[in-house]
């Protein structure tokens, strides 16, 4: 509890103020979440642990025991009915690599489902709120175009996957979401202007250029990354060859933004280099 009494006496002082606050709802508890200057998105440990039913205090203590934690739970200064206080805040794309350390067979299973939603979900909803509320610097800027370059939704890595893979992933999701809530508001835009034939005809080479052709659905990206897996196992080829490759021959920087339309043609070139590569071990 001193150690507490510490923390609470530096963050008043250290605390930052949020860009935004909103209490979210996540199943049937309530989060209180925040949009931090940098732009990264945040949610109440308190808020949390409470929902959990977990202890707080030592939750702390083993984040801020945690390497890769320790930077992701910061003070915020929060609106409460009581005035303005700091609280703990841990960044959304940390929370899953928080909830992955603790051992379910360790709490009572009535807390295992919760747990699991929290560790598989809350992330993205918090996301998703935020990228659904326009900032102060959106609703000043004047009508925009949809995005240059559409972004696919990330894959989630598989389960055990290292803190850095879910750091990127999340990245990847603040990135999609917020592309999301750009698309939307220019669809709104664009309804307003569409009022006369003419002014449909002139804007449809416009929405068909910044849209840009669909890219390789999830189910493709994840079948890709599993041939890729396959190839480096049988040829023994380094992956960051193997996608360089796929990415020179379709003229892509990322085998995401290879267009869907030529799904077929991925599928036959990895199912060549595959059976070539069996050929040359079996000899």
């Amino acid at each position: 509890m001193a150690d507490e009494s510490v923390w609470a006496s530096e963050a008043s002082e250290q605390a930052m103020v949020p860009a935004e606050q909103a209490t979210i709802r996540f199943y049937d508890r309530e989060i209180i979440a925040v949009r931090l200057p940098d732009g990264r998105i945040a949610a109440a440990l308190r808020s949390m642990c409470d929902a959990l039913q977990l202890e707080r205090y030592s939750q702390v203590r083993r984040i801020r025991d945690d390497d890769v934690l320790a930077d992701q739970l910061v003070p915020v200064q929060v609106e409460t009915a009581g005035g303005p206080q700091p609280m703990e805040m841990l960044t959304a794309w940390a929370i899953p690599t928080w909830l992955t350390g603790i051992k379910l067979g360790k709490v009572a299973p009535a807390k295992r489902d919760a747990i699991r939603a929290f560790k598989r979900e809350a992330a993205d909803v918090l996301y998703q709120h935020f990228a659904n509320q326009p900032t102060l610097a959106q609703l000043a800027a004047p009508a925009m175009l949809a995005p240059s370059a559409p972004i696919t939704r990330p894959v989630a890595p598989a389960e055990g996957a290292s803190p850095a893979a879910w750091l990127e992933f999340h990245r990847q999701m603040v990135a999609f979401v917020e592309w999301q809530g750009d698309v939307e508001r220019w669809r709104g835009e664009v309804e307003a202007r569409l009022e006369t034939v003419e002014e449909v005809m002139r804007l449809v080479p416009e929405i068909l250029e910044r849209l840009g052709p669909q890219t390789l659905t999830p189910e493709h990206q994840r079948t890709v990354q599993n041939l890729a897996k396959r190839l480096h196992e049988v040829s023994g080829a380094a992956f960051p060859t193997i996608y360089a490759e796929l990415g020179e021959h379709f003229h892509v920087a990322k085998y995401d933004q290879v267009p869907e339309s030529r799904w077929q043609e991925v599928n036959a070139r990895f199912k060549v280099r595959l059976d070539a590569a069996v050929r040359r071990t079996s000899r």
